[in-house]
């Protein structure tokens, strides 16, 4: 699948903050429930927050499979500054929105802590591949095809933030599951939107410990799954 020629549009969600929806997918890179309440609310609050409140750790490294607007990547960045939390955070992205879609967005007029809107404009200005730290963030972002993806690098945290299942199926089969499974740490945490039974079910099959957690607005669940210790 490439979006790269896709019909894309600019749309307000229910919390004011913009997203994108592609028309030929019917799919929406965030919810229209609110952008940026779900993605605090299963990324931060269901995943980073929730492994550091079980490990009491100063520092953590975080694994997002699919960049998209980078909204994940700059509410780690402002958690992990009001916490002074040392984070390692690689994000990958097989489709890249270009600088006209996020002209489209304009993202930054919605974004929360204005003081940090610089590192905004740092995910989607940095280089691929290259990792640089800022103030104890070191970010860093992977053009790849997650299903080819190899490295001896190994996480706390995962995110899981591919499209739908309707519009990435292959990115919620086993294979590309135990692929995220492979990338966590002992006691990693896997964390998505998507509460669909046959994803919960591939999830445990692997060997994940799997936890249907009341969802964001506008969805009644979702999954987070631990590798056990």
């Amino acid at each position: 699948m490439s979006i790269k020629n896709l019909t894309k549009k600019n749309i307000t969600t229910a919390d004011g903050s913009p997203t994108i929806y592609i028309e030929e997918l019917r799919e929406t890179y965030h919810s229209k429930h609110g952008a940026i309440t779900e993605s605090d609310y299963v990324y931060i609050k269901k995943g980073v927050a929730y492994w550091l409140e079980k490990n009491n750790k100063n520092s953590c490294s975080i694994f997002e499979m699919g960049l998209g607007t980078g909204l994940n990547a700059y509410l780690t960045y402002v958690f992990s500054q009001e916490r002074k939390l040392d984070c390692n955070y690689t994000s990958i992205e097989n489709f890249p929105l270009t600088p006209d879609d996020l002209n489209l967005l304009q993202f930054k007029a919605s974004l929360p802590s204005e003081d940090h809107h610089h590192f905004f404009d740092h995910i989607h200005q940095s280089s691929w591949e290259d990792s640089q730290t800022l103030h104890h963030f070191n970010f860093k972002k992977i053009k790849q095809d997650f299903m080819t993806f190899e490295t001896k690098q190994r996480y706390d945290v995962m995110y899981y933030d591919a499209f739908g299942y309707h519009a990435q199926s292959d990115l919620w089969q086993e294979e590309a599951l135990k692929i995220s499974y492979d990338l966590l740490l002992p006691g990693g945490v896997w964390v998505s939107y998507c509460a669909k039974g046959v994803v919960r079910r591939a999830l445990q099959n692997i060997g994940f410990i799997v936890e249907r957690l009341e969802g964001p607005p506008g969805k009644r669940e979702m999954l987070r799954a631990v590798k056990e210790v």
